[in-house]
């Protein structure tokens, strides 16, 4: 069970036998439903794993994804915001994950014959107030705001991370799923219609590993000072704003485990980037090799055209050493961003890696129980 966890919507369609036979009679046509059962849909509602791809890779080589390794990077709680045609609210439901207890399906009344627009928000408790109540406060039959809801954004000050270390990381999406007419198998049972969907997480993670090599002799580990990171934006959307998938961005078949990278994105117009600091930990005894991070940031992306725009800085022995991060020509959400820098002679060398998240990991499955 994995990370960019995908989101399983069961549609199911009810009617009267007076609308089913409408539609036809044919040998071949399900049993009808009882005669007495008023005119109804049904969508259910559930969460499936994938399972993660292996290897190793970057943005120059063929891409593995990342399961989560902390478990802020799972979800906690998911809200379904089902919105109609006409842009009113369906339904609006969030329900927690519990690893000890499985929780049931459960089957919702939708109308036929349309397009749904479904909204994701995983882990809104990390979404501030002001920005998530406007969406947890939406009633049945209300007005979605259609208009506006893109422009959501979330931020950080300069001197702090878009989340704190262990704060559940958000993750958001929007997927349309097309409801056709009733159908039924042949014992007149609800035949659904399915469609598989994911959410993404609204954040870059980093994190640094240092490795000193004994060919750089005038070392001294008392004297390494913080690793900075030049240019991370301050600011981006709530939602994949103009977000460009590969594969594209569609409904796939029931337990598919497809994976997706982010090849193109908007961030607000009024983003700005500055630099972070984070402080090296030894790793192990011998004082040659050293992490920092992780830290969470917004998605970045920068103006000046650049095909290597990012850098880092790194104060060793009284020098100050800058030096380019290769394959990495944007930031977008969703992303692990493991850069290993290695010292030796008298070079600084960086090696990055780009990892895609895959599936959340939720275990056990969860899905609704209740509809209250």
């Amino acid at each position: 069970m994995e990370l960019n966890r995908l989101v399983n919507l069961l549609l199911f369609c009810s009617f009267s036998t007076a609308l089913f036979t409408a539609c036809g009679d044919s040998s071949d046509s399900p049993a009808p439903v009882d005669a007495e059962r008023d005119p109804m849909a049904y969508m259910s509602l559930s969460i499936t794993a994938v399972e993660a791809s292996s290897g190793i890779g970057s943005r120059v080589d063929d891409y593995y994804f990342e399961e989560p390794t902390l478990d802020n990077e799972k979800i906690s709680t998911m809200r379904f915001l089902i919105v109609d045609k006409d842009g009113s609210v369906e339904h609006n439901i969030s329900i927690s994950q519990n690893p000890d207890v499985m929780t049931a399906k459960r089957l919702f009344k939708v109308k036929p014959n349309e397009t749904k627009t479904v909204y994701l928000f995983a882990n809104e408790t990390s979404i501030p107030e002001e920005v998530i109540n406007v969406f947890r406060n939406l009633k049945k039959g209300e007005r979605f705001p259609v208009d506006t809801y893109g422009t959501y954004t979330l931020s950080r000050s300069s001197d702090s991370p878009l989340f704190a270390a262990g704060e559940p990381i958000p993750m958001t999406e929007v997927h349309q799923v097309e409801i056709g007419a009733p159908q039924y198998d042949a014992n007149g049972n609800p035949d659904p219609y399915e469609a598989t969907l994911f959410v993404t997480r609204a954040a870059v993670k980093l994190s640094f590993s240092l490795n000193v090599a004994d060919s750089y002799i005038k070392f001294d580990p008392s004297e390494l000072s913080e690793i900075t990171f030049n240019e991370v934006g301050d600011v981006e959307y709530l939602f994949p704003c103009n977000t460009t998938y590969e594969p594209i961005k569609a409904p796939d078949p029931i337990d598919s485990k497809i994976n997706r990278i982010i090849t193109a994105y908007s961030v607000p117009a009024d983003a700005e980037t500055h630099s972070w600091s984070l402080s090296w930990s030894p790793v192990g005894d011998s004082n040659r090799s050293f992490s920092a991070g992780p830290v969470y940031m917004p998605e970045t992306k920068l103006s000046n055209g650049s095909e290597q725009p990012y850098t880092i800085t790194l104060p060793v022995n009284g020098v100050e050493l800058t030096a380019p991060l290769p394959n990495l020509p944007s930031l977008p959400r969703n992303t692990h961003v493991l850069v290993q820098i290695n010292l030796k002679g008298s070079s600084m060398v960086c090696v990055v890696t780009v990892v895609p998240y895959t599936g959340v990991d939720l275990t056990p499955e969860f899905g609704i129980d209740r509809d209250d």
